[in-house]
């Protein structure tokens, strides 16, 4: 997600402040037949179609100490000369619509294979810049109010950034996923009522960049959702408790790794903003970004609140008793996960330039809260499931991460090939 542009403090050339984090749950690791179960796989030849709508925001970040600020840093403005002319102190805020598209398909009983689809629909950025007045100027005989310095800036050929709508249609990078669950060749896993799998997964370059040019624009690419890395891969365990619970708690444990890859980004030359994005003679043409990896962990407890009814159907075979051996009617579930992230990295012609983008994006950790439901009208004979969830990166203190969060609903439809 490009944002506002941020310049040396007695220069106006550019530096670009490059895509934050907006979390909008695109991962393929986690969809299933249940609220979220993190070791599911779909029967041989059974697929899942799952829908979703999401939308998520973003209006703070956490900092190097944990404290929770604006989405960006103020930006000093200075004259030619040297005074300050004054600060401009953004309080950028962020939205995203989101449809995701998933299929699921069973390979073999413990195997299933993943695509996930997101088309962003729209993008809204609004950059709400404020201003403080700086030093007296000699020549006003008084400091820049923020109509002086804005005229001044218009005179030189740049335009006040104003709200962005961005991102219509635009589809974003499509992840593919495998999943194994590796416990259905283990039989002393299976009477201990353990699940485990392994997922791998790892993103295709479909999504679009955001228009170098622009002063507030937004990407659709996996590095601007920052939904989960290029190449990913989980290990997970599930515990299922029987006798009195009968199978209503789950207890689940996902440990991970998410790596993003180098991208080439293009510079921008001030052809739209001379003054705010100018900074392509020192940098190149282009220039590359290897983002932070993710590495954490997440646990889960999910529970069934309602098992409902069963009714034999066409979708149990007309078999009462695969009814009730459906998924239950209401389930939830609630997962915290916490991922550390790495040191992303610059490559340009300017070691200078590289080190001051290094600096915005250095170490930290982000910890992630999602409440999750499903309702399965399966065991009712209806072959279809409604889901709803919550997520968020702003409820729990994170470090050097932006504070996001969203909401969804969508709905499953499962079916089997003869």
């Amino acid at each position: 997600m490009r944002r506002f542009q941020e310049s040396g403090a007695r220069d106006w050339r550019a530096t670009p402040f490059l895509p934050g984090v907006l979390c909008a749950c695109l991962c393929l690791a986690a969809p299933g037949t249940r609220a979220g179960g993190l070791t599911d796989t779909l029967p041989r030849n059974a697929f899942l179609l799952d829908l979703s709508y999401h939308f998520a925001w973003l209006g703070g970040a956490w900092d190097d100490k944990g404290r929770y600020g604006s989405l960006l840093p103020p930006l000093d403005r200075y004259e030619p000369g040297g005074s300050l002319q004054g600060t401009l102190t953004p309080d950028a805020r962020v939205r995203y619509h989101i449809t995701l598209f998933q299929l699921q398909f069973g390979l073999a009983e413990a195997l299933s294979l993943g695509i996930g689809i997101p088309l962003v629909l729209r993008t809204d950025i609004t950059p709400d810049l404020r201003w403080t007045p700086g030093d007296v100027q000699p020549f006003l005989g008084r400091a820049y109010t923020e109509d002086d310095f804005w005229q001044w800036a218009a005179s030189m050929g740049q335009p006040r950034p104003g709200s962005w709508t961005g991102n219509r249609n635009v589809l974003g990078d499509v992840v593919l996923g495998l999943r194994l669950r590796f416990t259905d060749f283990l039989r002393r896993a299976r009477d201990l009522g353990i699940q485990g799998a392994v997922t791998i997964q790892g993103a295709l370059p479909t999504g679009r960049q955001a228009d170098p040019e622009e002063v507030v624009a937004a990407g659709t690419t996996m590095w601007d959702l920052q939904a989960q890395g290029d190449l990913g891969v989980h290990l997970a365990m599930e515990k299922t408790f029987g006798g009195v619970l009968e199978g209503r708690l789950t207890l689940g444990l996902d440990l991970f790794y998410e790596a993003f890859l180098p991208h080439r980004y293009a510079s921008a030359f001030g052809r739209r903003n001379p003054l705010l994005l100018n900074y392509g003679p020192y940098v190149g043409k282009a220039y590359w970004i290897d983002g932070g990896d993710l590495a954490g962990a997440a646990l889960q407890v999910e529970g069934v609140i309602w098992k409902g009814p069963a009714r034999a159907s066409f979708v149990s075979g007309g078999s009462l008793d695969r009814a009730r051996s459906l998924p239950p009617l209401w389930t939830a579930s609630v997962r915290l996960a916490s991922a550390w992230i790495g040191q992303t990295d610059f490559t340009s012609r300017s070691s200078v330039w590289d080190a001051m983008q290094e600096e915005k994006w250095r170490p930290g950790y982000r910890n992630v809260l999602v409440v999750s439901t499903v309702l399965s009208l399966l065991r009712l004979g209806a072959p279809l499931q409604v889901t709803a969830a919550w997520r968020s990166t702003s409820l729990i203190p994170g470090k050097n991460t932006r504070a996001s969060d969203s909401l969804s609903v969508g709905i499953r439809i499962p079916g089997t090939f003869w």
